[in-house]
């Protein structure tokens, strides 16, 4: 009987507990941070893979206490160019919505505190237009999406800066260089990868490559964004003890680059530097210097773009002697990650190119930032940047670091990162990265 009795007040016990337990689950609701929306067509909606590939570019973890004991969803904003003039250039950074998405959800996601946020990523198209960006970003806005993968064509990024600021919404891109764009005037824009970083490791590279170029012609894009590397690829000319013969900007949309090469070769340049461009721009400034007899090296110290799609322009009997700041994305050298990306990319069925890395580096650093940060509340985020805890992160191209020329932009908001040097000789496209 005593044995019987002990036995039937465990089991009330346990049915206690069982009932206790129930009651407190039905009282937990997961929330979203921001409804999904976009303006841009819908991308495929993707289920997240299994982690376990190692890489050294995954999204940080925070340090916690406990385990996350809450789920959440947090959405980030993307600003693209889908249609229009620009399509070309930008519609791979749409097109990777999906693989990212489900690449940083398998990383972890993003964990604070006590909750861990699934990411969901939404595109907006602006259609290559200042009011198109304008339409994005006020959309953005209604959808309460507080982080922002910013328009990569710089005149759209400035239309919509005062109603990021005003709204303490995060911009982040790849590849910048603007000041105009990043300043004190906008605390909560930032670049990941300043352009302007690589100038003066390339000319570096380029100097032990060739070291008889003495003078240089610049022949670059007359692109508001391109100020700011202009007037560096300048300082670094001068500081390499070179010498520059020529110096012209054409406007976007050239096709006829003869009247200018003539004048730039009348200077008889050792080199000629087109600063960074698309490779339709590119190509164009190589092949027809090529066809005007220059034979010597040709310097893209910011990117002549997608390293394979400019192979593919330029003709083959032209394709040496280019040096070019840009990954070569098919290459065995580039991180784990990135080949996981590839592989979400190509599954999907659509372009792999160097646009299509430009979401997996920003929204990695972003994560890194809120988990560092301890929220995801956008003023602490900045707070923590700013105070230099942050001095260091992980990219998808190796390590990186606030503060790139804190003299021209004013803050540490443009990010450094290793030069990636894309180098075409005899036709063949050679690549390596140089810390």
């Amino acid at each position: 009987m005593k044995r019987r009795f002990l036995l039937g007040g465990l089991l009330i016990v346990v049915l206690l507990v069982g009932m206790l337990a129930v009651a407190c689950g039905e009282d937990e609701e997961t929330t979203t941070t921001a409804a999904p929306a976009t303006t841009a067509p819908a991308s495929s909606d993707t289920t997240a893979a299994p982690a376990g590939s190692d890489t050294t570019a995954a999204p940080a973890s925070s340090d916690t206490t406990a385990p996350a004991t809450k789920e959440e969803t947090l959405t980030l904003g993307v600003i693209t160019s889908v249609t229009g003039v620009m399509a070309p250039g930008f519609k791979a950074i749409y097109d990777s919505v999906g693989p990212v998405k489900e690449l940083l959800n398998s990383k972890g996601g993003v964990t604070v505190g006590d909750t861990h946020y699934t990411i969901d990523i939404v595109a907006y198209d602006d259609q290559s237009t200042t009011d198109g960006a304008m339409t994005a970003i006020n959309k953005i806005i209604q959808d309460g999406v507080m982080y922002l993968y910013a328009p990569m064509f710089m005149p759209n990024n400035l239309a919509i800066a005062q109603l990021c600021e005003e709204n303490k919404i995060i911009r982040m891109k790849s590849f910048g260089a603007g000041a105009d764009e990043v300043n004190p005037d906008n605390p909560y824009m930032f670049f990941t990868n300043a352009g302007v970083e690589n100038i003066e490791p390339f000319y570096d590279y380029a100097a032990g490559k060739y070291p008889d170029v003495k003078k240089v012609a610049i022949v670059a894009p007359d692109d508001p964004g391109g100020s700011t590397y202009v007037e560096l690829v300048k300082a670094t000319i001068a500081s390499h003890g070179l010498e520059e013969v020529y110096f012209e900007l054409y406007p976007i949309g050239t096709e006829d680059y003869y009247p200018i090469l003539n004048k730039a070769l009348a200077a008889q340049p050792d080199a000629i530097d087109v600063i960074y461009g698309i490779p339709p721009w590119t190509s164009a400034v190589i092949n027809q210097s090529r066809e005007l007899g220059f034979t010597g090296p040709i310097y893209a110290p910011c990117t002549a773009g997608d390293s394979n799609i400019l192979k593919g322009m330029v003709k083959p009997e032209y394709l040496t002697d280019i040096l070019s700041a840009a990954p070569d994305v098919y290459s065995d050298k580039m991180l784990p990650i990135v080949k996981e990306l590839r592989a979400l990319v190509e599954e999907q069925g659509t372009s792999w190119e160097m646009d299509s890395l430009h979401l997996l580096d920003v929204f990695t650093i972003l994560v890194q930032a809120m988990e560092g940060a301890g929220s995801i509340d956008t003023e602490q985020i900045v707070a923590y940047i700013d105070s230099g805890k942050m001095a260091s992160f992980d990219t998808i191209y190796g390590p990186g670091e606030w503060g790139s020329h804190p003299e021209v932009y004013g803050n540490n908001h443009c990010g450094k990162k290793p030069l990636l040097m894309s180098i075409f000789m005899d036709g063949n496209l050679d690549f390596e990265f140089v810390q």
